[in-house]
Parts: structure tokens; sequence; C-alpha cells
């Protein structure tokens, strides 16, 4: 009896807006205190905005990006290329003199609407074999 009662207590007081604001920005200060850049969530660390997003594009046959050097697509809008994905490695040096190859994997941070525009084709096609499947 007295332990629901003390229970019922803490869930009353935890419960209010005062407190809960109160803990949550403890446990917010504290996150940002005691752990690395590399443990926070990645929405955290990269600035994301509502339009931001971190995307994998994948590269098939109708992609008019074969053979097209990654500094070309990223003068044409997207953010970012964070690494690609190829059959050999995961490229993170060097990506502006990469040549894109059919099967690699773009790695995309930046505006969704951007990234979609630049990349119908091969959001179609992926979207078809997701289907598929």
């Amino acid at each position: 009896m007295e332990l629901s009662i003390i229970i019922g207590i803490l869930t009353i007081t935890v419960k209010t807006p005062f407190i809960n604001n109160r803990l949550s920005n403890k446990m917010q200060s504290e996150m940002h205190n005691h752990y690395e850049l590399w443990e926070h969530p990645i929405e955290e660390v990269l600035f994301l905005e509502n339009e931001d997003v971190v995307m994998q594009i994948d590269i098939n046959e109708v992609s008019e990006f074969i053979d097209v050097n990654t500094f070309d697509i990223v003068s044409r809008g997207v953010d970012n290329i964070l690494f690609i994905e190829s059959a050999e490695a995961k490229i993170r040096e060097e990506l502006n003199e990469h040549k894109i190859q059919l099967g690699d994997n773009l790695f995309l941070y930046g505006n969704k609407n951007e990234i979609e525009e630049t990349f119908s084709k091969e959001i179609e096609a992926m979207n078809k074999k997701k289907n598929a499947s």
C-alpha cells in the first residue's frame, strides 16, 4: 500500500510539465557533456533541417551518371556526397575525382527535393526493383 502511494506520487511529480522539462534539459546537457560526436544521433550531428536527408542512391543501367565525375554531380545542387560504396571498397577520399560506375551506391546528404529531382531515374528504378521483390 505504501509502495503504491510512493509510486503514484513519483509518477505525478515526473509527469508535471515543469519537472519533465527540467529533467529533459538536464539529460540533454549531460549527453552533450559526456558523449563524443560520433555517439550522437545523425540528425543532431548533421544539423538536419526539415527537408534535409541522408539518402542512398543505387547507380543502375538507366542512370545518366555512369562515367560522370562526382564533382559534376555536386555542382548540380546535391549538397554533399558522404561516400561511395563501389564493388571494390568504400570511397571517402578524393571523391571529386571518382567516376561513377554501374553498381556504385552513392550516400548523399542534402535537400530531399533536390536529390529526388537530380536522381529521379535512379530512384524510380530502385522503387520498381523494391516493389518487384
